[in-house]
């Protein structure tokens, strides 16, 4: 199993089937990183970054130039920054399962939907 090419095929999947998503862009790619955005609309996307070495994996809302939700995995342990309280580092024990990426596009689904952000 290689988590780097499992996220490359999240990705696809991401701007095949999820509806919010527009384009791909800024794609930053070496044998052992992935650094790209989802755009959802001009100056508002997801920022995604692996690092297959560490094991890291940051993936935040932007909006403008400020992220207003995010997830992340450090060293195994995933963390939540909230909605409206970014700074914030809340546990998240479960993790986002075999598809992270996904999984993240779901809860920021949920939140644009719930916080009218589109």
């Amino acid at each position: 199993m290689n988590e780097l090419s499992d996220l490359k095929s999240e990705v696809l999947d991401a701007l095949e089937k999820v509806w919010f998503v527009q384009s791909i862009g800024n794609v930053e790619e070496t044998d052992i990183t992935l650094s790209l955005r989802l755009h959802i609309r001009p100056q508002f996307f997801v920022q995604l970054f692996f690092g297959q070495r560490s094991g890291s994996l940051y993936m935040a809302l932007i909006e403008g130039e400020q992220r207003i939700f995010g997830i992340d995995r450090e060293t195994g342990i995933w963390h939540i920054h909230p909605y409206e309280n970014v700074e914030k580092h809340e546990q998240l024990p479960e993790g986002l399962g075999p598809k992270p990426l996904l999984a993240f596009l779901a809860r920021v689904e949920d939140l644009l939907l719930e916080q009218d952000l589109l």
